[in-house]
C-alpha cells in the first residue's frame, strides 16, 4: 500500500517496508550464475567432497586391480626399388608406390596370414595370456540365473532346447584371436611410415611380436620376388641367391622374434625403427585415470550440488526467501548448541535462552528481531506498540522459542509483556480451578467482565490459547469479540506476542492472526518448504493479515 505526503505531490512512501523488485534484477547475468553456482557448491559441499572420494577412490581401485600392460612398436617406411627387367640389365622404374598402395601393404600386415605365421613362428598357442579367459562376474551371474530359469520352468511348456553336445571351443584358435586383439599396425599420418604395435602384460612378449610382424612382412616380400625370379626365363644366379639369403635372413628373423641380421633391400621397405623391451607399463596410466577421476568427481559432484540445489524447496538462505516467496527475511536466527540438552522439555517457560551463558549469537539475533519490528512498526507512521503474531507452517520450525525469548528481551528492558502462547499448558487459578486460565475459557465464559488468569514466567504474562478440556476446544471461536476485547486489555497494558498454532493445520491461526497488527512467519532452515510458506502466506493475506516478512530459525551458517 502507497500513500503520498500531505501537501507533498509524488512522494510516496511505504507503509511497511516491502523488497524492490528491480534490485532482483541485477542478480542475472554471469556472474550470478557463477555465484549461485558456488553457493550451490557450498551448501551441498560434503556431497560434492563424498562424491569426490568415492570417484577417486574408484579410480585408485582400477589402478591397483587393472594388471599392468606394456607396448612396444617398430616402424617400416615403404620404398619401392628398381625392377629387373632382364638378366643383363636394370632400367630404373618410376617407383609404384603411392597412398593407396600404402593402404593395402597396411592390410597386408594386417592380415591373418602373415599373424598366423608369426604366431607359429614365435610358438605362441601355449603361452598362458593366451589362454581361455574365466566369464567375468556378469557373465558367470547371467549363466547362473539362466540356468536357475530352465530348471524352475516346467516340463510342460513348450520350449526349444538344443540338442546335441555343447560347441567346443578350439584353444589354439581362442589363443590367436586372443593374440590378434592384441596386435596393432596403422600408418603415420599421410606418410609411408608404417608402425607396427603389440601389447602384452609380459614386459618380453611386445618387442619379440613387434620385431617378428615387421620381419615378417620383409619376408613375405622378398619371397615373392624371390619366387618371381625362379620363375622368369632369364635371371642371373647372383640375383637369385641374394634373394635366397635375403628369405632366410627374414625367416631366421622371423623365428627369433627380432630384425634381420642383414638388410633386405628387395622387400621394398625398409625398417627404420626397431622394436625395444618397454622400461614400464604402458597401461593402466595411474596419473592419467586418477586426474580424470579428480576431475570427474568434482564435475560430477557440482552436477549433483546443481541438481540437488534446482529440487530442493527447502529454505537455505536469505536470498532464496526474497527470491522463492518475495518475504523479506528480518532475521536469521543461528541453531543454540546443546539446545535439547537445555530444553529438555517444549513448554514455553523451558524455550527461554536470553539469559543463558550459551546464547551469545542467539541473544543477538533475538534483539535484532525486536530491533527490525520496531523499525517496520514505525515506517507504518502507526501509533502504540503492535500486537505480533509469530507462528510457522507447521510444529516444530521453533515459533514458540522466538516468540518467548522475544518475550524476555522486552521484559528485560522494562516493558511488560503478554503473550498469548499455543504450546502452553493452563495453569490452576488461586482457586484451584482452570476457569479463566486460558484464552478459550475466556470465550466460553459468561461472565460479563473479561479478566484472564494470566501466569507468570520469569517475568512474562503468559495465557494459553487452548483449555483443558478437549470438547471446548472444539468449539471456541478465537474470532469471538471477547477475545479481541482480551487482546486489546492487553495492548494497554503493553506489548503483546501471539504464539500462533499450526498455521498449515487448522484456522485458528488465521482467526487469532485477525488480532495482530503483524504477523511473522517463522521457517526453519533446511526444514520448512518455499511451498508451505507461499501457503502460509497466501492463508493469511486471505484472512486480511498483515504479514511483515519471515525469520530463518536453527541456520547454521
Amino acid at each position: 500500500m502507497m500513500l503520498g505526503k500531505p501537501g507533498v505531490t509524488g512522494a510516496p512512501f511505504r507503509v511497511m517496508p516491502l523488497a524492490d523488485q528491480r534490485a532482483q534484477l541485477a542478480g542475472d547475468g554471469p556472474i550470478a550464475l557463477l555465484r549461485m553456482i558456488g553457493a550451490a557448491a557450498a551448501d551441498h559441499k560434503i556431497t560434492i567432497a563424498v562424491w569426490l572420494a568415492l570417484c577417486l577412490a574408484a579410480g585408485f581401485a582400477y589402478v591397483r586391480m587393472t594388471p599392468p600392460t606394456y607396448t612396444a612398436a617398430a616402424t617400416l617406411l615403404l620404398e619401392p626399388r628398381r625392377q629387373v627387367l632382364s638378366a643383363t640389365r636394370e632400367v630404373a622404374a618410376p617407383p609404384s608406390l603411392d597412398l593407396n598402395h600404402a593402404d593395402s601393404e597396411l592390410q597386408v600386415i594386417r592380415s591373418e596370414r602373415l599373424l598366423r605365421s608369426v604366431f607359429d613362428a614365435l610358438a605362441l598357442s601355449g603361452h598362458p595370456e593366451f589362454g581361455l579367459a574365466e566369464p567375468g562376474p556378469l557373465r558367470a551371474l547371467s549363466a547362473r540365473i539362466s540356468a536357475m530359469l530352465a530348471g524352475a520352468l516346467p516340463a510342460a511348456l513348450p520350449l526349444q532346447r538344443p540338442t546335441g553336445s555343447p560347441t567346443q571351443i578350439d584353444p589354439r584358435r581362442s589363443a590367436f584371436d586372443n593374440f590378434v586383439r592384441r596386435f596393432s599396425a596403422r600408418r603415420v599420418g599421410q606418410s609411408y611410415v608404417l608402425e607396427i604395435s603389440y601389447a602384452s602384460a609380459d614386459p618380453e612378449l611386445p618387442a619379440r611380436v613387434a620385431n617378428a610382424a615387421a620381419s615378417a612382412y620383409l619376408l613375405q616380400s622378398v619371397a615373392f620376388k624371390a619366387d618371381s625370379a625362379r620363375s622368369g626365363a632369364e635371371f642371373l644366379q647372383g640375383r637369385l641367391d641374394a634373394l635366397a639369403s635375403q628369405v632366410e635372413a627374414a625367416g631366421i628373423a622371423v623365428g627369433s622374434g627380432a630384425l634381420p641380421a642383414r638388410p633386405i633391400p628387395d622387400a621394398d621397405a625398409r625398417i627404420i625403427g626397431a622394436a625395444q623391451t618397454p622400461l614400464g607399463p604402458s597401461a593402466p596410466r595411474a596419473s592419467l585415470i586418477m586426474a580424470f577421476a579428480g576431475v570427474f568427481g568434482l564435475l560430477g559432484g557440482l552436477f549433483v550440488a546443481a541438481i540437488a540445489s534446482a529440487f530442493n524447496r527447502r529454505v537455505r538462505g536469505p536470498q532464496d526467501l526474497q527470491r522463492e516467496t518475495g518475504l523479506s527475511c528480518i532475521a536469521v536466527v543461528p541453531e543454540v548448541r546443546g539446545r535439547r540438552r537445555l530444553l529438555p522439555a517444549a513448554s514455553p517457560g523451558e524455550a527461554m535462552l536470553m539469559t543463558r551463558d550459551r546464547a551469545g549469537s542467539f541473544a543477538t539475533a533475538i534483539r535484532d528481531l525486536a530491533t527490525a519490528i520496531e523499525i517496520g512498526w514505525g515506517a507504518s507512521r502507526s501509533e502504540g506498540r503492535p500486537v505480533v503474531a509469530i507462528g510457522s507452517w507447521q510444529g516444530g520450525a521453533g515459533a514458540t522459542l522466538l516468540t518467548m525469548n522475544l518475550a524476555q528481551l522486552l521484559t528485560h528492558r522494562g516493558r511488560r509483556v503478554s503473550v498469548f502462547s499455543a504450546n502452553a499448558s493452563p495453569a490452576p487459578g488461586n482457586n484451584g480451578d482452570y476457569s479463566l486460565t486460558s484464552l478459550a475459557d475466556v470465550i466460553a465464559s459468561n461472565t460479563k467482565s473479561v479478566q484472564a488468569a494470566f501466569t507468570t514466567v520469569n517475568g512474562v504474562h503468559l495465557l494459553p490459547l487452548h483449555s483443558t478440556s478437549t470438547q471446548l476446544n472444539r468449539i471456541v471461536d478465537f474470532c469471538d469479540p471477547r477475545a479481541a476485547l482480551v487482546f486489546a486489555q492487553a495492548k494497554q497494558r503493553g506489548d503483546v506476542l501471539i504464539d500462533l498454532p499450526s498455521i498449515g493445520s487448522s484456522s485458528e491461526a488465521m482467526a487469532l492472526a485477525t488480532h495482530a497488527d503483524i504477523v511473522i512467519l517463522v521457517a526453519a532452515e533446511g526444514v520448512t518448504r518455499f511451498d508451505e510458506l507461499n501457503d502460509a502466506l497466501v492463508r493469511l493475506q486471505r484472512a486480511g493479515s498483515r504479514v511483515m516478512g519471515a525469520v530463518i530459525n536453527r541456520s547454521r551458517s
